[in-house]
């Protein structure tokens, strides 16, 4: 895929023309003449934001958490100096709840892939034809292989 620096003349006015196209037939238009501003966009950073406070305060997220802000933005009662104002003082709330957060940096994929094994059993039945779950042994034989390679290449 071409990087939009390496793009031709003719293949930006191309781009260009399929971006209006689609852009006119879409209902961010009629959202934007009646607001001034896409407040779906506005819609999505608020919802982001409070979803990235609320894991990082209850360790949990809840869907239905904040509707009537997120409906109010939609409304566009929220205009965009007040969705900016908003966003900053959330923005240093965040980096400070971020430092002091005692959520682990990455995610538990061994304990995500069994949760999922668990939901997809539950739904279809056994997959024992059809999923090969290693045992533990494996497991740490394939990661001791794969720390003897990574540290063979640096001596």
């Amino acid at each position: 895929m071409k990087k939009l620096q390496d793009l031709t003349d003719y293949e930006l006015k191309e781009y260009y023309q399929q971006y209006k196209k689609c852009y006119s037939k879409s209902s961010r238009v009629e959202i934007v003449k009646k607001f001034g501003i896409d407040t779906k966009f506005l819609y999505h950073v608020v919802r982001l934001i409070n979803e990235c406070e609320q894991i990082l305060v209850e360790n949990d997220l809840d869907l239905q958490k904040n509707n009537e802000q997120l409906k109010a933005v939609r409304r566009g009662e929220m205009s965009l100096d007040q969705v900016k104002s908003w966003f900053n003082s959330k923005e240093r709330t965040l980096e400070v709840l971020y430092s002091e957060s005692k959520l682990q940096h990455s995610p538990d994929e061994g304990a995500i892939k069994q949760l999922l094994l668990n939901c997809l059993e539950e739904h279809y039945g056994s997959l024992s034809d059809a999923v090969v779950n290693p045992d533990q042994a494996v497991t740490a034989l394939r990661e001791i292989k794969s720390v003897l390679e990574k540290n063979s290449k640096l001596l």
